[in-house]
C-alpha cells in the first residue's frame, strides 16, 4: 500500500459542472485462486438481484519514467471495457479516509493516450504540477476477465467483480485472481456486513494493493515496504466524535499498510510497525472507553491484543538477533564460535515469521479488520449515549485531549515516585504508562498547533521508555536463550553467558542515566497546556 503524500490529500473534488464523475470509491478486495472464484461465484451469500454481466477489461498505467505520479500516491490509467468508450480515470489513495477508500475521478477520452486536461480544471491543475513537462508513458497493462453481479443488502447495493486475468510487464505476466466488493449505492456498513459473510464461508484473503500498485511493483521488481505511522489531520473546530474516527481509522490504516510487507518478506521493520498499531489502537480505545461506554470498544482491544501477541514471538526474534549481532557479538572478545547459537536463533525465527503468517491469513484477523471498519462507519460509539450524554461527542477534541493528556501524565509521575527503588515490575508498569502517553501525545499533537517543545518532549519520553526496558530486556533475553534448542553445547553456552553479561552491563548503563532523564521529563512544561 503506497502512503499518500500531501499532494494527494489535497486533490480538489472536481466542479460540479464538470464533465467527468467524481467519488470516493469504497471497496473491499479479497484475493484468491480459481477455485475459490468459483466457489464465491455459487455462494449464495452473493445471491445477484441482476443479471450477471460478463466483459472484458484492459487498462494501461501511464506514469513518467521518474515516477512522479506513484510517488505521491496516484494511479493513472484508460481503461477499456468490451468495445465501450476508453475512460480515462485517476485514482489516489487517502490515508484519513481509512483503508477501504479511495478518490476516484473517471472521464471519457478520445484516445488510449492520457490527456490530463480533459478532468476539471482543479484535478487537471494537481495532476500537471506533479508531473510538469515529463511525458507520460505505458507502463504496464492488465488483460481482465471480470463478471459482476448485483447484490442487495437492505437499501443498499453492492456490485460483486469476479476478476480473473494477468498484468503484462515487459514480456513476462503476473496472475491476477480477485474479488472486489463496492458500495454502489445505499449506507457503507452494508458493504463490510457483506464482506464478513464472505470471509466466513470461503477461505479468502483480505488484500490492500490495488492493481495499479501490484503492476507497479512488478516493473520496478520491488516488494512492498514496510510503513510508520503517519500523522492526524483535525479540522479546527474538531470535536471528541471527530477524534474518535480520525483516531481510530489511523491506527487501522498503519495496521493493514504493513500486511503486504509482511505477507511478502520477512521484514523485521514490517511485523515491529503491526504490532506497533495494534499497541497504539488499543491504547486509542482504552482512551475513548473513559468517556464513551462503548461495548465494541473492549472486544476490538481484545482483538488487538490477542493478534499482536500472536506476531510476539517474530519480534522476539528479531529484537534478539538486532541486539546480539549489532553489540556482544560484534565486540573483539566475543566467543569465537557463535554458528550453535546463531543457528537456534534462525530456525527459531522462521517458525515464529511462519506462525505470524498464519495468523495473519486467519478467518479472525480478517474480521477484526473489518468490524474496525464497520464499528467506524456506523459511528457504534454515539450509541451508547442518551439524551445529555450526547453533548459529550460535540464537546472540542481539544478539551478531551488535554483532559487525557494530563491525567497519563501525572499516572506516569506518580508511578515514577522513587523511581532508582522502583522494582521490575514497577518500571515495566511505569513503562507502559509512558508509551501510552506518548501515543497519546503523538495522536493529538495536531490539535494545538505548531509548538516548538513536541519533538523535544516525545524524544524525553521514548528515551524513558528505552532506559526503562533495560532491565525487561535482560529477563526477555535469559528466557529466550534458555528456550533454544543448544542443549549441552558448550560453544553455544559460551556465547549464551557472553549476551547476558553484556545485557547486564548494559542495565547498569542505563541506570546511571535514568536519573537524568526523568528529570528532564518532570520539569518539561507539556505542549498542551
Amino acid at each position: 500500500m503506497t502512503r499518500p503524500a500531501s499532494a494527494v490529500a489535497s486533490m480538489p473534488t472536481p466542479d460540479a459542472a464538470a464533465a467527468d464523475s467524481d467519488s470516493r470509491e469504497i471497496e473491499v478486495k479479497f484475493r484468491t485462486d480459481r477455485d475459490g472464484l468459483k466457489r464465491a461465484q455459487a455462494s449464495q451469500v452473493v445471491a445477484s438481484v441482476s443479471v450477471p454481466r460478463t466483459e472484458n477489461v484492459r487498462s494501461t498505467y501511464f506514469d513518467t519514467v521518474s515516477g512522479d505520479l506513484r510517488k505521491n500516491g496516484i494511479v493513472l490509467r484508460i481503461r477499456r471495457k468490451g468495445r465501450a468508450r476508453p475512460t480515462l480515470g485517476v485514482k489516489a489513495a487517502q490515508m484519513d479516509d481509512g483503508p477501504f477508500s479511495r478518490k476516484d475521478v473517471e472521464v471519457h477520452s478520445p484516445s488510449l493516450y492520457p490527456d490530463l486536461t480533459l478532468f476539471n480544471e482543479g484535478t487537471a491543475r494537481e495532476l500537471i504540477a506533479l508531473v510538469e513537462d515529463r511525458p507520460l508513458a505505458a507502463q504496464f497493462e492488465t488483460t481482465i476477465k471480470r463478471r459482476t453481479i448485483l447484490v442487495e443488502r437492505g437499501q443498499s447495493q453492492i456490485e460483486v467483480a469476479f476478476d480473473e486475468g494477468v498484468i503484462a510487464v515487459a514480456g513476462r505476466s503476473v496472475p491476477l485472481t480477485e474479488i472486489e466488493l463496492e458500495l454502489k449505492s445505499g449506507d457503507e456498513p452494508a458493504l463490510y456486513d457483506l464482506a464478513m459473510s464472505l470471509a466466513e464461508e470461503l477461505p479468502l484473503q483480505l488484500d490492500f494493493v490495488s492493481k495499479g500498485e501490484r503492476g507497479f511493483r512488478a516493473v520496478s521488481e520491488e516488494t512492498a515496504a514496510a510503513v510508520k505511522a503517519g500523522p492526524i489531520q483535525f479540522a479546527p473546530a474538531a470535536t471528541l466524535d471527530d477524534a474518535v474516527q480520525a483516531v481510530i481509522s489511523n491506527t487501522l490504516w498503519h495496521f493493514v499498510a504493513n500486511w503486504d510487507a509482511l505477507r511478502g518478506a520477512q521484514d523485521p521493520v514490517a511485523i515491529h510497525q503491526m504490532r506497533v498499531a495494534l499497541r497504539r489502537m488499543r491504547a486509542a480505545l482504552a482512551m475513548f472507553k473513559r468517556a464513551l461506554p462503548c461495548s465494541e470498544f473492549d472486544f476490538l482491544r481484545g482483538e488487538a491484543k490477542r493478534i499482536a501477541s500472536a506476531l510476539g514471538p517474530a519480534r522476539e526474534c528479531d529484537v534478539f538477533r538486532e541486539t546480539a549481532e549489532g553489540g556482544p557479538l560484534e565486540h573483539p572478545d566475543r566467543p569465537e564460535n557463535c554458528t550453535t547459537l546463531l543457528a537456534a536463533i534462525e530456525e527459531r525465527r522462521i517458525a515464529a515469521y511462519e506462525d505470524a503468517r498464519v495468523r495473519l491469513e486467519d478467518r479472525d484477523t480478517m474480521l477484526f479488520v473489518l468490524k474496525v471498519q464497520s464499528l467506524l462507519a456506523r459511528r457504534t460509539w454515539r450509541n451508547a449515549l442518551t439524551g445529555p450524554e450526547l453533548a459529550q461527542l460535540t464537546a472540542p477534541a481539544a478539551d478531551f485531549a488535554q483532559q487525557t493528556l494530563d491525567r497519563l501524565r501525572n499516572r506516569a509521575l506518580k508511578r515514577g515516585k522513587k523511581l532508582m527503588e522502583l522494582s521490575d515490575e514497577a518500571r515495566h508498569d511505569l513503562r507502559i504508562v509512558l508509551k501510552n502517553l506518548r501515543y497519546g501525545a503523538e495522536f493529538y499533537r495536531g490539535l494545538f498547533g505548531r509548538r516548538q517543545n513536541v519533538k523535544a518532549y516525545l524524544r524525553t519520553i521514548s528515551t524513558l521508555q528505552d532506559l526503562l526496558g533495560a532491565h525487561n530486556d535482560a529477563v526477555t533475553a535469559k528466557q529466550f536463550l534458555s528456550g533454544l534448542a543448544t542443549t549441552h553445547d558448550a560453544d553455544a553456552e559460551r556465547a549464551s553467558g557472553f549476551i547476558l553479561g553484556w545485557q547486564a552491563r548494559a542495565t547498569s548503563l542505563a541506570d546511571a542515566e535514568l536519573e537524568a532523564i526523568w528529570k528532564t521529563f518532570k520539569q518539561a512544561k507539556p505542549f498542551w497546556n
